[in-house]
């Protein structure tokens, strides 16, 4: 039996890596029977997945193929023609070598959260061959269901949701199949590494994205509350910042922002930008750890955040955010929703995350035991018929 893994994609998200580096161990397979399909096999092997699972070359990562694309994107002017071929020739090649025991784990997290994309094809393409599927470690809002990811919900064999509220979402479309585990990325240890200098006093520690800010700068409206915030912290408190990116993709890069805000406050030594690209998932763990407060826009950021008991504030703007907040019964004041806020919100918050943070700590050492611990049935719900 194999386990296929189409939409790794690649650790330039290091949620990617987290989801695929978290699946392997909690299915204990040897890395032969576990294949990822990634887009910069350079880059996994360098992050150390290439340890735990057998990497296969996207050919989307080909220049031939991106020639090609572009090529027929141009003549026909046509995106969905050009996006189809994409998703022929990147996902068939892998898909191809699956037998009838085989699973197919469709990852990715939010990746429903979107537009109709490759979840649907590739889930399609294995229903159409009766091999098993699973959407895993999910999550999905009302707002984002189309006929399409309805009907292709409908054909996975099982779907494991990552919070509660998307488990009630998919069981009031009528699905059976449904079940929910906490983000399998909970499971991963820190992996101790160096720290930045800027850890000779306490840290705050922010990951900012575009998503959330809504450019790669804070002249948005809640850039501006980024910055207020940034401002509170450097004349009323004694924390250093440090900014830790988390997705290092073309298009959705957090080093822009990061850069800009670095650049931005120049002269002040407590604010500093991490090299990120030094670090794997499980080592910007540790770093996250190791601070004495998190702001988060990355889910598998904050998640980073929780499992270690660091007090976080989540700026969430989907369903995955809220979700994940409420399973693990913190505070409202702890999630701010960036697309839909009141003025000076998030410095609120974080004045409660001040006043609140060995209350919230406590909390989560309380609660990460038997949240992570629901993580052990994986294995077994997954293989049980």
């Amino acid at each position: 039996m194999k386990i296929l893994l189409p939409i790794h994609l690649d650790g330039g998200n290091r949620g990617c890596e987290a989801i695929t580096l978290s699946t392997t161990k909690l299915l204990n397979i040897p890395k032969e029977q576990i294949m990822a399909l990634s887009n910069n096999i350079q880059l996994d092997t360098y992050l150390g997945l290439n340890k735990y699972v057998t990497l296969q070359a996207s050919p989307a990562s080909t220049l031939g193929f991106k020639i090609k694309r572009k090529l027929l994107k141009t003549l026909t002017q046509n995106e969905l023609k050009a996006t189809s071929y994409t998703y022929q020739h990147t996902y068939l090649p892998f898909l191809k070598q699956a037998s009838k025991n085989d699973i197919m784990l469709s990852t990715g997290g939010d990746m429903m959260c979107y537009g109709n994309n490759q979840v649907i094809y590739t889930n399609e393409v294995m229903f159409s061959k009766g091999i098993k599927t699973v959407l895993w470690g999910c999550s999905i809002g009302e707002e984002n269901l189309t006929p399409e990811k309805i009907k292709t919900l409908q054909h996975f064999s099982k779907i494991y949701t990552r919070e509660s509220l998307t488990a009630e979402v998919l069981t009031n479309l009528g699905l059976k199949n449904v079940v929910t585990f906490p983000d399998p990325a909970f499971i991963l240890e820190p992996q101790v590494c160096q720290l930045p200098d800027i850890f000779t006093e306490d840290v705050i520690g922010i990951n900012l994205s575009n998503y959330v800010v809504g450019d790669y700068n804070l002249d948005t409206n809640f850039g501006k509350e980024i910055k207020k915030l940034i401002e509170y912290i450097l004349q009323e408190t004694k924390l250093n910042i440090l900014l830790i990116p988390h997705v290092l993709w073309k298009g959705q890069d957090d080093r822009i922002i990061t850069n800009y805000i670095v650049n931005h406050y120049k002269n002040n030594s407590r604010i500093t930008a991490l090299n990120s690209d030094l670090y794997n998932y499980c080592q910007l763990r540790y770093i996250i750890s190791r601070c004495k407060y998190f702001i988060g826009a990355r889910t598998h950021a904050v998640i980073s955040a929780y499992s270690t008991c660091t007090p976080a504030i989540a700026l969430g703007y989907s369903i995955k955010s809220k979700g994940i907040a409420k399973d693990l019964n913190l505070p409202k004041e702890l999630i701010v929703d960036s697309k839909n806020y009141t003025k000076d919100e998030l410095l609120t918050s974080f004045k409660y995350l001040l006043n609140s943070g060995e209350k919230i700590r406590k909390h989560l050492q309380n609660t990460m035991p038997e949240y992570i611990g629901q993580l052990s049935n994986v294995a077994s719900w997954l293989f049980n018929q």
